[in-house]
């Protein structure tokens, strides 16, 4: 059954109210879109924690999408939305299309104001979508941010900055968010416009929400950071970040070729939306792509591509540096020396020496052939 909806309503001064008044029936306030494959052993202690939660919340649709799973994932769910009492759906793609295109399908069927994307593996921490509401009756930031704990029970934040308080600034949100590195989708819930029609999730490639969160981020004008956590993380073997980390008998270049990919065009877009960014800004959003150079960088050498091959290994790293610079609003070199400034000196030093071997080599001799008019 669907619940009667209410949303906080907002005077459109950016002043926030807190008088909440009633919306037609059917349209919620959030959507919470969960996609999942073969996930059987995580799903039910997901799905528990968001029902619980939604149950005695009015206003909530939770949509499910399950991406062709082959194990009980499936009937763990039906299992446990049969006469909830609460605004569900279950959707399913008729063969498996991968986490980037679940999402965009959820991201379609979706009705709500604002979306929370929970991944299938994890759980909302009790209260969570309480202490959002109360976000939402003070005021309607186009996107709320929460910390997360994770299962050694330490907290997370997500991003550096003063919580608690409704912010009007994209450079204060984009520098807070990339100074903590962590670009998740769902520790973050986003007013749906912001997608609008053109911000999709990249269909089959890796590390989507690197490639969607700042472009999201760009959009926003305004932000709430709660500084609590919200989300109980859990990591399974399965996961994508899993099985890079631990590709040790070989390189795995899809999933790394989609993390050097994921930031194209964000340096000129951000340029765009922070004209006059501070210097400070620029480097937390360079140091970011800069890690992620060297954690590429160290997956390739780990990869073992074979002393025969260091000459190809070296013109991959250079390809990579070429890419992933692009997206940087300063030069690597430049990140590595304000490392050294900063004290950095570990960091400064492994940037540098992975730069170093990432040059670009110089082009072959061209062979001598012996003629009959001589050598050419």
């Amino acid at each position: 059954m669907d619940f009667e909806t209410a949303r906080a309503v907002a005077d459109g001064s950016g002043e926030s109210v807190s008088a909440i008044s009633p919306v037609p029936h059917g349209q919620p306030w959030l959507s919470v879109l969960v996609p999942f494959h073969n996930v059987e052993p995580f799903i039910g202690a997901c799905l528990e924690s968001i029902l619980a939660q939604i149950a005695v919340c009015p206003g909530i649709e939770l949509i499910l999408l399950d991406d062709k799973s082959t194990d009980g994932s499936e009937a763990v769910c039906r299992r446990l939305i049969e006469d909830c009492g609460v605004d569900v759906r279950l959707l399913q793609h008729p063969e498996n299309r991968g986490i980037a295109a679940a999402r965009n399908s959820l991201l379609d069927a979706a009705r709500g104001d604002y979306l929370w994307f929970v991944d299938s593996d994890d759980m909302l921490l009790p209260g969570a979508i309480e202490a959002l509401r109360a976000v939402m009756d003070k005021a309607r930031p186009d996107v709320v941010l929460c910390d997360y704990l994770r299962q050694d029970s330490v907290r997370y934040t997500t991003f550096a900055g003063e919580g608690g308080c409704h912010t009007r600034c994209i450079e204060t949100l984009i520098a807070g968010t990339f100074a903590k590195r962590r670009l998740h989708l769902w520790s973050r819930i986003w007013r749906r416009d912001l997608f609008a029609d053109d911000i999709r999730f990249p269909d089959g490639a890796h590390f989507e929400d690197v490639a969607v969160v700042p472009r999201l981020l760009l959009r926003a004008r305004c932000f709430y950071y709660a500084a609590d956590p919200w989300v109980f993380y859990r990591s399974r073997p399965g996961s994508i970040m899993a099985r890079i980390n631990r590709a040790c008998a070989g390189f795995d270049r899809r999933g790394n070729d989609d993390m050097a990919r994921a930031l194209a065009g964000f340096g000129q877009a951000m340029a765009t939306a922070v004209p006059h960014a501070a210097p400070e800004t620029n480097f937390v959003v360079a140091r970011f792509v800069a890690r992620e150079f060297t954690k590429i960088a160290k997956r390739l050498i780990r990869g073992g591509t074979g002393s025969s091959n260091w000459r190809h290994t070296r013109a991959e790293l250079h390809r990579y540096r070429m890419e992933m610079e692009s997206c940087s609003p300063l030069p690597f070199a430049f990140v590595g020396r304000q490392y050294l400034l900063k004290g950095k000196i570990g960091r400064g030093l492994e940037l540098a020496f992975w730069l170093a071997i990432a040059r670009a080599l110089p082009a072959d001799p061209m062979p001598v052939v012996a003629t009959e008019q001589g050598f050419v």
